[in-house]
């Protein structure tokens, strides 16, 4: 049977794996790797759930012994976290969707399996990418029977978001050459930077997947302390520590190192400590406007340290 859990607690249970693997006495530590590359290299096209359970027993046990897959959807889900559970024999199937699409527009379907991707549209549903910058990036629209028809007493609203039959998403996507779609993130968290390059602080979040820290998240500095000043904009790293953790030399190179496999344009510029647990939504996604404006109101830029 699949498991439905939203990418939160999918990211707390691998958190939980890892740390059980770390405590495995170093020959078992080992058995285990090579069983999972095994794994890995064997299952690369597709998931082969009989063969995952006999080369990993004890993990699929562990899960009860008759999970098939794990589905999640709501938020977004790193890459990284999708292939690590693949590794392990229990694929994540992922999708997309809305409220306002009667919500799923793509599945996964693990033919193959892609952790880079929401997988292709449903039967009956139409999505188009507007305004493709040169690297195919746009708004994804939709169209299908499942949209809704309007806002309930908002026909300003409605007219903002379905035009012409279509529901403007909001969110910024691209389909690659098997028809898969990749999402970048939301179309008013993009930041164009002084040399009309566009940055996603989605994508650029990516990155710090596995920092060794509560949570984490990416802004741009204008967007949380506001600037009327074209150009100059930096991207800020905004940490949560895990309680009784102390920010070390450690995790500082650790993030710089991760910093550097960025492209110069896309790199953040420095970090700031937040004492706070983040807010967020009911699917456990960051309610970015209001995170910001709590960090503005209480701390000055200046806050702000260099990396």
């Amino acid at each position: 049977m699949p498991l439905f859990a939203i990418p939160m607690i999918l990211k707390n249970l691998e958190r939980g794996l890892r740390a059980k693997f770390d405590e495995l006495p170093s020959w078992k530590r080992a058995l285990l790797n090579s069983m999972i590359a095994v794994n890995r290299s064997l299952t690369r096209r597709r998931p082969n759930i009989k063969l995952s359970r006999m080369l990993l027993r004890n993990i699929h046990r562990g899960f009860g012994g008759e999970l098939l897959a794990l589905i999640t959807g709501g938020a977004f889900m790193e890459p990284t976290s999708m292939q690590f559970f693949y590794d392990l024999g229990l694929p994540v199937v992922n999708g997309y969707g809305l409220t306002e699409a009667g919500t799923v527009l793509t599945v996964n379907d693990l033919k193959p399996f892609r952790a880079d991707t929401v997988g292709k549209p449903l039967p009956g549903v139409e999505l188009r990418i507007l305004n493709p910058d040169a690297e195919g990036i746009g708004e994804v629209a939709a169209r299908s029977k499942t949209v809704m028809s309007h806002y309930l007493d908002d026909p300003e609203l409605t007219l903002e978001t379905i035009v012409d039959g279509w529901l403007l998403t909001g969110d910024l996507g691209r389909f690659d050459g098997h028809g898969h779609l990749q999402l970048f993130g939301r179309k008013k968290n993009m930041i164009v930077t002084e040399g009309g390059k566009n940055i996603y602080p989605e994508d650029i979040e990516t990155v710090f997947d596995g920092l060794p820290v509560k949570e984490y998240t990416v802004f741009a500095g204008n967007y949380i302390w506001p600037k009327k000043e074209l150009g100059k904009e930096s991207l800020i790293l905004i940490l949560r520590l895990e309680q009784n953790q102390r920010f070390d030399n450690v995790l500082q190179e650790d993030i710089a190192a991760r910093n550097s496999k960025l492209s110069d344009f896309k790199r953040v510029n420095g970090y700031l400590v937040w004492e706070k647990d983040f807010p967020r939504t009911a699917s456990m996604k960051i309610k970015r406007q209001v995170l910001a404006e709590e960090i503005g109101k209480a701390v000055e830029r200046s806050a702000v340290k260099q990396l």
